[in-house]
């Protein structure tokens, strides 16, 4: 019996021989984990138990890295109606404390984003934006280097701290932490695996960047172990001259008795809001709020972020001639 006549005679009756399943022909140069899709080649999209499927950010979102490669990307519409939330974060949320000065508590914010990378993007704006408002200096790039760092710790306990009128931001975590603090410094050395690099560029220049822009600006960059485990990264600007007393003359008029009234509560209260000033002085809330405009205005209390005042060295400095 010949070949074929076996091969077709060992068939179900009734059946009739299949053709060949035609194999795609392998493109020279390409590789075994490549496959043949709509006419053009792709690579199988990058996946991980941890940090979910790599894929094309959104438009008005930050690529991941700086740069996509158009061969190795996919649309997040087919797998996904949202990039997938890092593990976690809904628990404990990165947290910023922003101190206004050193004798109250903290202005504490947490920071509800949980996906990447947009978590990135936000805790680097507002942290950015907080330090701004009370006259820092750090540019944005060294804040956004220091928060893509934070990929190597799993964004696990994580507080962002500012200080000394926005010009100081601590970064503190609860991550692996790092062994060599010399080498990290240099470009090249890093511990970024294929995970992290779906977020970050991964190459090891981060502080190096940083260190370099600090230095640029009188500025200064100090990495530290946390207590117990993790890392704290300080990076810090020269604080911007302050203004003396004697470039501000004391009004040669007294203030009203109202308003005296009310700069000696804020004295008292401090940092206290019209509300609680007009309860005191027995007033409409409006009024006391119009009083705290016309003390700041003249520069004897400021405002802070929350809303509430508190007196400045020139409100004191006017107690001290005329009381």
């Amino acid at each position: 019996m010949l070949a074929d006549e076996a091969t077709t005679s060992s068939l179900p009756h009734g059946s009739a021989p299949t053709e060949p399943t035609a194999q795609a022909p392998v493109q020279p140069g390409s590789s075994q984990s490549e496959v043949r899709h709509k006419d053009r080649w792709e690579t199988p999209v990058a996946r991980s138990p941890d940090l979910g499927i790599q894929g094309e950010p959104r438009p008005g979102e930050t690529p991941i890295g700086g740069s996509y490669s158009g061969e190795e990307r996919t649309d997040w519409k087919s797998l996904h109606e949202s990039p997938p939330a890092w593990p976690g974060l809904e628990r404990e949320p990165p947290r910023i404390a922003l101190y206004e000065d050193s004798h109250h508590p903290p202005l504490v914010v947490s920071i509800a984003e949980t996906r990447l990378p947009q978590l990135l993007d936000a805790i680097t704006t507002r942290v950015y934006e907080l330090a701004k408002e009370q006259g820092g200096r750090l540019p944005y790039p060294v804040l956004r280097e220091l928060v893509d760092n934070l990929v190597h710790a799993s964004f696990e306990g994580v507080v962002v701290t500012i200080l000394d009128r926005g010009n100081t931001v601590r970064v503190s975590d609860r991550g692996p932490g790092i062994r060599d603090k010399e080498a990290v410094l240099q470009p090249g050395f890093t511990s970024a695996d294929a995970a992290a690099k779906q977020y970050i560029r991964g190459v090891g220049s981060g502080f190096s960047v940083i260190r370099e822009t600090l230095g640029s600006l009188d500025g200064a960059l100090e990495i530290e172990d946390n207590l117990g485990r993790g890392t704290v990264v300080t990076v810090r600007v020269a604080l911007p001259p302050e203004k003396t007393l004697a470039s501000r003359a004391v009004p040669t008029y007294n203030l009203p008795e109202r308003q005296l009234k009310t700069l000696l509560l804020t004295v008292e209260l401090a940092p206290v809001g019209p509300t609680r000033i007009a309860e005191e002085l027995g007033v409409a809330t409006s009024t006391a709020y119009r009083d705290l405009v016309a003390l700041e205005h003249e520069g004897f209390v400021s405002s802070r972020a929350s809303g509430h005042r508190v007196v400045t060295d020139a409100g004191l400095a006017y107690l001290d001639e005329v009381l």
